[in-house]
């Protein structure tokens, strides 16, 4: 019962319509909770997968509980169409505002169709692609992102859930939990067989591979459910968000993460002190003050560098928990990637993934630098966003001088007023970025840049396609010191190919120093981290 619990991710409110309807985009992954209709989607035969619309079901939920499953429940059916086949799913989970299923091992790839129907009532039909792999990491968040559901493995009757209060070992023995590893012989409906999938399967920890594995099959007992039984590398990075890929025969899964410490325990990251701040919760202020310098020949054909001063600011009351997350606070260990991929453009409203704190009131808030002071725009609630000076035409001066920089709070019901400092922070330059226009996704992006001791790199890529409406984001750290890192392939697969036509979507490169975030605690308990940041921005032409 605890394991067919995984299968329960999420549950919406009741929308009382007689008639079914499957919403547009509502047919995903049950685990990573992609579309399966962005590039890197769709559905993997023997997988679970999940339908999101209203009055699919009871309203009651119900959920099966043994062997043999049916291909109806509580009144619910679901119909797969491959031209004038149609071929019954495997509801596992039924409720009105969401079903969770298994899609058999013996359907067709493809472009297909499905519909839901309850009671004689049909749903819609919408589409669906179906690929032989699409392995998906189930995750404590419900979302897809963030801590994958890891066991670390202490006894038999001891294993549990890795998290950022309970940390596995490098070298330790641990099970991850996925689905949609691919097909098996036989019915679905079934007791799944026992044994490895007869698939290449490769797992990545910290960019570290898997060298010993002990399983790699259906779960016992739980029908497209899979588990993978292995040894944590012993050279993997520690930290609180190492990044956990998995690959079988080429189709990468979810980026989700787990907490790797020398000794086990509580997670904590020397880069990036706010993540363990996340963990424990509490009010939080995240400020980065930044200087971005980017070439005009990409937007307006003159070939000049353009230079523009910025501020955001992040001010959540976190809820904190051994599963907090957030992929804005949630940098990777030194010399790692981890990657995201949403619907739309992600890189103007990527604060659809932020961890939905609460937002904080803390009046007006200003960036200053010397004896300049500029009030911060609010772009949502708790997020602040302003252009400071400097852009194209300039019609305002460069705000950063070599003066003392600070953020400052006016008061609000939140906290009382506050005026802390923001450390200078460091620039690194001779980045290769020039040569970067291309990326093949399958050979890996290597970046060089100058090397400063004990000073790392900050590297985020991102792309949008706005014919399929979708875009993916990746973002690295290197070691301190060093002068090159490379993008895995794995980490590139996510990102959805670019057209090179204007109108048809945007990519771009940010390359910086890691900004070394100073934390400064106020008198009402706020804990403000920031830093001064200067990044290099370049277009990509083309991803393929």
């Amino acid at each position: 019962m605890q394991r067919l619990a995984l299968l329960v991710l999420l549950v919406w409110p009741v929308f009382g319509q007689t008639a079914p309807f499957v919403f547009r985009g509502g047919v995903v992954s049950a685990a990573s909770f992609t579309s399966n209709l962005l590039p890197g989607g769709g559905l993997a035969r023997g997988s679970i997968f999940t339908i999101f619309g209203r009055s699919l079901g009871p309203a009651t939920p119900v959920q099966v509980s043994k062997f043999p499953l049916d291909t109806r429940l509580s009144g619910v059916s679901i119909n797969i169409r491959d031209g004038s086949k149609v071929t019954p799913a495997i509801p596992l989970f039924v409720y009105e505002g969401q079903i969770n299923a298994i899609l058999p091992s013996s359907s067709a790839t493809g472009t297909l169709a499905l519909q839901v129907v309850y009671n004689g009532q049909n749903s819609n039909w919408v589409p669906i692609r179906v690929v032989d792999h699409a392995p998906g990491v189930f995750t404590a968040t419900g979302a897809g992102r963030g801590w994958g559901i890891f066991q670390n493995f202490i006894s038999a009757a001891e294993q549990p859930l890795n998290s950022g209060t309970n940390a596995v070992r490098p070298g330790a023995v641990g099970t991850l939990w996925l689905t949609g590893t691919g097909a098996i012989k036989g019915s679905d409906s079934d007791t799944p067989p026992v044994g490895d999938l007869p698939y290449n399967v490769e797992v990545f920890i910290g960019g570290k591979t898997v060298t010993r594995r002990l399983y790699a099959g259906r779960a016992p007992g739980i029908s497209g459910l899979d588990q993978f039984v292995f040894y944590v590398p012993d050279d993997a990075p520690t930290g609180c968000f190492v990044p956990v890929y998995v690959r079988v025969n080429g189709e990468v899964s979810n980026s989700t993460t787990m907490a790797i410490m020398p000794e086990g325990g509580r997670c904590a990251d020397q880069h990036n002190p706010i993540g363990a701040a996340l963990i424990q919760g509490g009010k939080i202020v995240h400020s980065i003050l930044y200087r971005g310098t980017t070439s005009a020949k990409e937007f307006l054909g003159i070939d000049v560098d353009v230079t523009a001063d910025k501020a955001a600011v992040r001010a959540m009351q976190e809820p904190g928990g051994q599963f907090a997350f957030d992929p804005f606070l949630a940098a990777p260990p030194p010399g790692t990637c981890t990657s995201y991929t949403m619907r739309g453009n992600i890189m103007t409203s990527g604060l659809q993934m932020s961890s939905g704190g609460k937002a904080l009131d803390l009046g007006r808030l200003s960036a200053i630098a010397g004896s300049n002071s500029i009030e911060l725009t609010t772009l949502a609630p708790g997020i602040f966003s302003t252009i400071l000076g400097g852009g194209y035409p300039a019609l305002l001066s460069l705000f950063f001088s070599t003066g003392s920089f600070s953020l400052a709070s006016s008061s609000g019901a939140d906290g009382r007023a506050f005026t802390v400092p923001v450390a200078s922070g460091v620039t690194l330059d001779g980045f290769n970025a020039d040569q970067l226009r291309t990326i093949d996704r399958k050979a890996g992006l290597t970046i060089n840049w100058r090397g400063q001791s004990g000073v790392a790199a900050f590297i985020v890529g991102s792309a949008y396609d706005k014919p399929t409406n979708s875009s993916g984001l990746f973002l690295c750290v290197s070691s301190t010191g060093s002068s090159s890192l490379t993008v895995p392939d794995y980490v590139l697969a996510k990102l959805p190919a670019t057209r090179g036509v204007s109108d048809q979507g945007e990519a771009r490169l940010f390359l910086s120093a890691m900004p070394a975030l100073r934390e400064t605690v106020t008198a009402d308990q706020i804990r403000v981290f920031s830093a001064r940041q200067d990044l290099t921005v370049r277009s990509i032409q083309t991803i393929r």
